[in-house]
């Protein structure tokens, strides 16, 4: 494995894959009735069908098909005691494509406890990073933050936003509360990503707030915009997603990926937007 930490502070700018969930609900129709995660178990070729796609399209980071691999979410869908198996195989399944970053990907735990925090930390192994992703609890990220050191892995955090006259996340935390927390914590990257109708202009606003108040290498990860009710149309396409990239990439980011919606082709095109970039 590679050194995230000193990646991410080196000025080059890494480019993250793209949804998960919405590739699998694309390749099989049982992710409708199933744990999304449990497909690392069930229809493996699948899940490592969209992470090399990623990979073919030019992505240096994968996250691991995890986002409510929690106790707590898998006891709703009863398999909670499938745990383990769910972590080590979506591990080996991103390692497979041989990316040059896996990040373990956590998505928001309800009534987060900090056995449920050690219990995911435990699976983290063979990893670059844990990334907390579409955050909104500070409470639950000090949670993780404790458990940090018995796991040695850096941790991300990237908050998820929406507008209520001004950004703030669904507990009402602002773009700085969020950078603050994340710094006050030792977070390796804050982040931001998905958001209810948040797009590119938002993110460089999120961008700028976090620099404002922090040095913590920041990356985002938009999502392709809301889907339309029938057939999971999202409406922001790859080549209108690249073209507004620049100004997020002049405002300094470390990473850039996509959130739902958005497909290998959105990455590719993110690629080609990002190698001019970096010439």
């Amino acid at each position: 494995m590679g050194d995230l930490v000193s990646e991410l502070r080196s000025g080059r700018v890494l480019l993250m894959d793209g949804a998960m969930g919405t590739e699998l609900q694309h390749h099989t129709e049982s992710v409708h009735v199933e744990c999304g995660e449990h497909c690392n178990l069930s229809q493996p070729e699948v899940v490592r069908s969209i992470h090399r796609a990623y990979v073919d399209a030019g992505a240096d980071v994968l996250l691991t098909n995890t986002f409510q691999a929690n106790p707590t979410a898998l006891a709703r869908r009863v398999r909670q005691e499938s745990l383990h198996q769910v972590w080590h195989a979506a591990i080996e399944l991103a390692r497979a494509e041989r990316p040059r970053f896996v990040l373990a990907d956590v998505g928001p735990i309800e009534n987060c406890t900090w056995e449920i925090a050690a219990s995911i930390m435990a699976e983290c192994q063979d990893v670059d990073g844990l990334l907390l992703e579409t955050w909104s609890s500070i409470d639950a990220l000090k949670r993780f933050a404790d458990q940090r050191g018995s796991a040695s892995v850096p941790l991300l955090v990237s908050f998820t936003y929406h507008r209520t006259g001004d950004l703030t996340t669904f507990i009402g935390a602002s773009p700085e509360e969020c950078a603050g927390m994340a710094n006050e914590y030792g977070a390796a990257a804050i982040g931001a990503n998905c958001g209810k109708e948040i797009g590119m202009r938002d993110m460089f606003e999120i961008v700028k707030r976090y620099h404002e108040v922090c040095d913590l290498p920041v990356f985002v990860r938009p999502n392709a915009g809301s889907p339309a009710k029938v057939g999971l149309q999202y409406p922001r396409t790859p080549a209108a997603m690249a073209s507004a990239l620049t100004p997020l990439l002049e405002e300094g980011i470390a990473m850039i990926g996509g959130c739902c919606g958005t497909t290998p082709e959105h990455i590719r095109q993110f690629r080609w937007v990002l190698d001019d970039w970096q010439k």
